[in-house]
């Protein structure tokens, strides 16, 4: 994959990111959640066995994830999808590390949590953005 088209799916996979943290942002606001307590009934499976309110650990961890998860985004648009794009190896390296990273203490959080099922998701989104970053085919100009 070119740097170009590299960095262009990246910035697809943060605007994906963002549209999930837009969901699960919505959780504090009752009027608003159902699309968030419908997003957290499915990462904890079995789908369907989710209390009808969230509680409040449950709306405030949602609020701090989501935040994070649009954080990162705007650092993938920002930072690392311009950098994939000049062939910035180092800035590639240390994204890769970084969602390394977050992939093992969640999922040994969510594992010891009780929902291994968030594992898989997590999979997903982790293959989503390191296919970008391992596949791309740097050109080298030095």
């Amino acid at each position: 994959m070119t740097p170009k088209n590299s960095a262009k799916m990246v910035k697809l996979v943060a605007w994906g990111f963002i549209g999930f943290a837009f969901i699960w942002g919505l959780a504090p606001y009752q009027a608003v959640n159902a699309p968030s307590r419908m997003l957290l009934d499915l990462l904890d499976l079995p789908y369907g066995d989710a209390a009808p309110v969230l509680d409040r650990s449950q709306m405030w961890l949602s609020s701090i994830g989501a935040g994070l998860v649009v954080a990162i985004s705007i650092m993938l648009l920002g930072i690392v999808a311009p950098a994939v794009a000049k062939s910035d190896k180092k800035t590639v390296q240390v994204t890769i590390w970084a969602f390394i990273g977050w992939y093992v203490v969640d999922g040994a959080g969510s594992v010891a949590a009780g929902v291994a099922s968030n594992v898989i998701f997590n999979t997903v989104f982790l293959a989503a953005i390191l296919a970008p970053l391992l596949l791309v085919k740097y050109e080298f100009t030095d």
